[in-house]
């Protein structure tokens, strides 16, 4: 018995409080509820993004005029474990995939990359890190603070595309900021 008692107050010394919510983010509850309320509506981070993404079309096309820009796949929202003390409310989305027919030349790549990274940048972005760079296969990524991410690429086609990291609606954040 005297066991048990040592292995449950060690349990609850490891968990802090034993009753604090702590998500894969890290932090309590309450340092969850912060760390949302400081970031952008999702509403806010998509038509960001969404602007982003114009950007990016319209400086690869002006660099690359055969680049005819289509939707692939459309964005979709998706719950965000990443919070689980907001599990219910905070939303991460896929913000679709932009593609364009045939591959960027090797000796282009460069160029592309460049517009992607200098764009990206503008928007809050890191400097894209190399997943892929062979003959016809080109691959980069970049992450912004709030977990974002791009990937853009060239290989049978050229496409780019992204997704959010956890966001709360602007209604939660109303409802959060005047709980009635």
């Amino acid at each position: 018995m005297k066991r048990i008692a040592v292995i449950g107050a060690l349990l609850l010394s490891v968990t802090s409080c034993g009753n604090e919510l702590v998500s894969e983010w890290g932090g309590s509850m309450d340092d969850q509820e912060a760390e949302l309320m400081q970031r952008p509506s999702i509403e806010e981070v998509h038509q960001r993004y969404s602007e982003m993404d114009a950007k990016l079309k319209q400086e690869l096309g002006a660099a690359f005029p055969w680049m005819q820009w289509e939707r692939v796949r459309d964005p979709n929202r998706a719950s965000c474990a990443d919070f689980d003390a907001y599990k219910d409310d905070a939303e991460g989305w896929t913000l679709g995939i932009w593609g364009t027919q045939g591959n960027i030349p090797d000796a282009e790549w460069p160029r592309a990359q460049q517009i992607f990274a200098e764009v990206t940048g503008e928007y809050g972005f890191t400097p894209p890190r190399i997943l892929a760079d062979r003959p016809a296969q080109h691959d980069v990524t970049t992450s912004d603070r709030y977990g974002a991410t791009y990937k853009f690429g060239s290989g049978k086609r050229t496409s780019f595309s992204g997704s959010t990291g956890c966001h709360l609606p602007q209604a939660a954040k109303d409802k959060l900021q005047n709980p009635s």
